[in-house]
Order: structure tokens, then sequence, then C-alpha cells
């Protein structure tokens, strides 16, 4: 098994593997002017495609050779790192992270360790529930199983079927482009995200570069260079990720890189980009959980620390390129007994993860935690992200009442059913709910990943006939407006455009000639309150909440009582005094970083009682 050794590795390269780990990284640590730091996984791919079908196209011998040495080569290029990365980050993890968020490192691990990450993260990101877990240690690892996963099927394409057509690679990676842009723009921004399909154009593109053999004249490499750098550039500055991705923002970073890898260019060159360019692959490995802890420890770093911690990550990358990269890039060929070896080792870092977790969870503790979310969530009365019509048959309390009241709002007034289901009971009253994740009950077009939410547009213009059609006898809203959402309008002052919006619907409402509660929103935590309990038993004041109310929030109550509606505010029953404790009665009062408990939301039952009774 040999292969002709035409192909070495490229200055321009490696610098270019440099800058896109450093805006990768300047992105994640939070560093002004990257605000389109994250496009250097996009890169990454591209830079990948071209480099292991150059390879491809110098191999020697039969097609079974050439794929068994390009997977053994694959395998000790990616794997040792990985694995040691993924041991590195369940010791780290288990002792620095919140034990409440070790049962899903270890669920995300398995899928680091099956090279499936990117297919877990996709299904947290599609869930609801999981929009508000704490940040991964293991969430970069998405973009490995994108590359493993295009390294699965394009070696066989390639040599089996489009080693001699550049015609139709370039066919290939157009058709993909398009499937990316469907599934964005008309699937889903979170499954182009993570998907390898949507991906895979821009493998694709340093695919077509490396087969089309074109050469730049000497006299205009640095030009064509400087295109390419200048492009990437001004992606990194202008592009931000509210914008949908990948998606057209995407295709100038991405032709930008084509331009660099193109060119060939000494301008290109740089010995300390180049540097950083070999030690890219630990370096992304690692910086990555270093700042998932430091924020979690420490929710606001100052840019010292930041900078220091980056420091720290190139120091642990180079002795992982030194010891680890090189020394099996030197080994030939491959030893079956690493297979087990790999398995063993990461069996080992799963295990440290489900141990702790155990340890903790059935450990003595003074607080009772209750991460369970209300019943409408499993049984489909809470309307997920893909639907928008309103179910009528999400029928709660005494169902045989005539006396009926109706809940309408996103989660944060479907954290208010457990309460309002036993007050429905206690007064024998029909409660009907009609709840949306991440939809407040307004005349207000939202964005999901970069795109107008239209599923919830079309929920928010039903809602008044429908609930006027149920002829309740009051209807009670509850949305956020502790939180900034993401209008679809550009705008100025975010409380203007709230209150346009809402006053908009509460009209409509007073059109239809609906009685109306609103319930203003609950404290924001801005952090996952359970987690930090996790880590702070001894001393759970640690996570208390300030007593505040934003703009918005101060808004929705002026709107409420203008269109003639009762305003309630809960602010008194969870807070004292300035102070909003993160535990009342030895039970946590949110249950994530923004939502109330079920186990708390019972214990509100006798003020909600209390106020709904004078609205009766």
């Amino acid at each position: 098994m040999t292969s002709a050794k035409t192909y070495s590795k490229r200055r321009d390269i490696q610098a270019l593997r440099g800058v896109s780990v450093l805006l990768v990284i300047f992105y994640h640590y939070n560093i002004s002017g990257f605000s389109g730091g994250f496009l250097g996984v996009d890169v990454f791919f591209v830079i990948s495609g071209f480099v292991i079908t150059r390879k491809l196209q110098t191999g020697t011998g039969t097609v079974r050779q050439q794929i068994i040495s390009f997977y053994q080569n694959r395998a000790r290029r990616i794997l040792p790192v990985s694995l040691l990365a993924l041991l590195g980050i369940s010791f780290a993890g288990s002792l620095l992270l919140s034990p409440l968020d070790l049962h899903q490192y270890m669920v995300e691990g398995i899928g680091v360790l099956l090279t499936i990450p990117n297919l877990v993260f996709l299904n947290e990101n599609t869930n609801y529930l999981s929009q508000s877990l704490n940040p991964s240690p293991f969430l970069h690892y998405w973009s490995l199983g994108v590359e493993e996963q295009f390294y699965l099927a394009w070696p066989l394409m390639f040599l089996l079927f489009l080693r001699n057509k550049k015609k139709a690679i370039y066919a290939l990676t157009a058709l993909f482009l398009v499937l990316a842009f469907i599934t964005t723009y008309s699937l889903s921004e979170v499954y182009s995200f993570y998907l390898p399909t949507s991906r895979a154009w821009e493998l694709l593109l340093g695919a077509s570069l490396a087969v089309s053999h074109k050469t730049i004249e000497s006299s205009k490499k640095n030009l064509i260079a400087l295109f390419g750098w200048a492009g990437l550039f001004l992606s990194v500055y202008l592009i931000t990720s509210d914008q949908p991705t990948p998606g057209v923002t995407t295709v100038l970073p991405v032709v930008s890189a084509g331009l660099v890898i193109l060119a060939d260019a000494k301008l290109s060159t740089n010995k300390f980009l180049e540097w950083l360019g070999d030690l890219s692959f630990p370096l992304y490995l690692v910086h990555w959980p270093l700042i998932v802890i430091l924020n979690f420890r420490s929710p606001e770093p100052s840019l010292i620390s930041r900078v220091f911690l980056i420091a720290i990550a190139v120091g642990l990358s180079h002795l992982l390129h030194v010891y680890v990269e090189l020394k099996f890039h030197r080994i030939g060929g491959f030893r079956k007994r690493w297979i087990p070896t790999y398995f063993a080792i990461g069996g080992l870092a799963i295990s440290i993860f489900a141990v702790s977790s155990f340890s903790f969870n059935h450990g003595p503790s003074s607080i009772t935690f209750d991460l369970s979310s209300p019943v409408i969530y499993s049984d489909g009365c809470h309307l997920p992200f893909k639907e928008s019509q309103p179910k009528p048959s999400c029928i709660f309390g005494d169902k045989t009442s005539n006396s009926k009241i109706i809940l309408i709002g996103d989660s944060h007034g479907a954290q208010w059913f457990p309460a309002l289901e036993q007050y429905a009971k206690n007064t024998k009253k029909k409660l009907v709910t009609f709840t949306k994740s991440g939809c407040p009950a307004t005349d207000l077009a939202l964005l999901r990943g970069g795109i107008t939410d239209r599923e919830c547009s079309r929920w928010q213009s039903v809602l008044p006939k429908q609930l006027a059609a149920e002829k309740p006898q009051y209807v009670i809203i509850s949305d956020a407006t502790q939180i900034t959402a993401k209008v679809a309008s550009p705008t100025t002052s975010y409380v203007d455009t709230w209150s346009a919006g809402f006053s908009s619907f509460m009209g409509k409402l007073q059109a239809e000639g609906l009685k109306v509660v609103v319930i203003g929103d609950t404290p924001y935590p801005g952090q996952n309150s359970p987690s930090c309990l996790s880590v702070h038993v001894s001393d759970p004041t640690h996570c208390d909440v300030s007593r505040t109310r934003t703009p918005a929030s101060l808004a929705t109550k002026e709107i409420a009582l203008k269109f003639g509606a009762t305003f309630i505010d809960p602010l008194d029953w969870i807070c004292t005094g300035d102070i909003c404790p993160a535990v009342k009665g030895g039970v946590n009062v949110y249950r994530d970083n923004s939502h109330l408990s079920v186990a708390f939301t019972r214990t509100l039952v006798a003020q909600l009682s209390a106020a709904l009774n004078k609205v009766a």
C-alpha cells in the first residue's frame, strides 16, 4: 500500500487555518469586532474539502488500498487528540460544571465517541425544553461530526465515480448549495446548521478547487489573495449570528477562503499564523470547554481573564500537537488494538459523568430540585415552534363547568399552568390553554434563526377570533417581557415596538368584547438558576436575583390598564424586598434560566386565587 508524495503541506493554507481558528476563538471569547468569527468554521470546511481531495487525487494503488490508507490517516490525525480532549473535558466538567448537567454531557459525550455529536445537538436544539440548557463543553464537536460524516461518503464517491469528472463535482457543489438554502430558509435554520448535507457544499467547494488544477499567473497571485482576505475579514466584521447560517451571508466568507486557496500566494504566508495553523485542531478542541467553564464560574469574565485563558489554550494545544499529534503522525499504518483502547478510554470519560451525576442526584441536599415542565409540554397543548393552530381540545380543571377561563401567551404564560389548573379545580372552572413556545400573545413579528417566524405570526393572527368563539369568562395573558425578543422589523426602540404590537393585540381582544387579565412577567435570573444552586447548595443566596422591571414590562402594565384589563404583578409573591431568592421553602424557584419551577408555582395558588377572585 503506497501513496505518491506529490502533495505537501502548503504554507498559505496553514496560515489560513491559523486565521480561522483565531476568528472562532475571538468570537467565542467575546472579543469585540469579531461578530462573524463563527465563520472560521466554514473556512475550515473549505480547507478540509481541498486538502483531502488533493490527497485522494495523489493516491496510488487499488481503490480498496487507497480507502484503507485514507481512513487510517484520518484516524491517526483526528482520534487521539479528540479522545484526549473528551477525557479532559469529562474530568474538568465533573469537577467545575453543574452536577445537574452531567447526565446531558454524558449523552453528548457518547455522541462524540460515536462521531455523531452534530446529530445529538440537532435533537437538543429542536426541542424547546433544551433551549435553556447551559452551553455544552462538547458543543464545538458538532463541526468535527460534520467532517467525519463527510469523510465516510466522499472518498468512496470520489475514487469510484468522480475522480476524473470535474464538471460533475462542480454540479454537485451547486446542488448541495441549493439544498442548503432550501433547508435554511424553508425547513429550519437549526437543521441546516447541524446537518452534513447543508455543509457539504463548503467542503465540495474545496474539492472543486482541488480538481480544477487552475493556476493563477504569478503577477496576479497576491491580488487574488488580497481579494480573498478582504472578503473574509469583511464577512467577520459585518455578518452576525442573528443572520441565517449557512445562508446567503455564508457565501462570501466561503468564496473568499476559496480565493485564498486558489491564489497560492506568498502574501498569504506568515510564520506565526502558520504555527497557529499547525496547532489549529487541538486548539479548536481545547479553547471551547475552557471558556464554557470560565463563563459558568464567572458569568461576566473580564477581558484580562479571557485573554489569559486564550494563552492557556494555546499552551495546552502546543503540548497536544507535539506529544500526541506529531507522535501519531510518525506512526505508519494502523494498530488494531487501538480500536478497543479508543472505546475503553471513551467509556472511562462517559463513566466519569455517569458516576458524578449519580452521586449528586442521590446524595444529601438541603434543596429539593424540581426541573420538570408543566404537563402541557408533554401532552402537546403547549405548541412547539413548528405548529401554529391553537388546540381547542386542551381543556383542564372542571371540564363540565360552564364557566371557562383561557390562558394564552408564550412559555412565560405556560409556566402559570400548574397554579391555574389547581385554581380552576378549586373554583369549578374550565381551563383552556392556548400557549406557544417562543411566541408572545401580541401583534409582533419575531425572528427565529434570522428568519421571520411565520408560525408564530399565524398563531397570533388567528388567536383573537378563536378566543371570542370560546366565549370565556376572561382571558389570562402572560408573556416574556423581561427579555428582549428578536423582532423582524428593524427598530431603534424595542419598548416602542413591543408597545405598538401589544396595544394592537389588546385592541383586537377589546373589539371582540373579551375581558382580559394580564399577569406581569417574572424576574429573569440571567443564568441557569438550578445549575447555579447545584454548586452553591451551602449558600443559595449566591444565585438570588435583583428585583427589576424592564421598560417593556412597565409598558405592558400601562397598556393593560389603558384597555381596561386587570393587571396582576407577581413580584411580591416571588421577591422579598429588592431581592428575588433562588430558593423558597427548600424548593428551587426557577427550573432553568427563565421559567418558574412547577413545584414553586404550585405554592402560589393561594396568591393567584385571591387575585383572580377579584376579577370574577
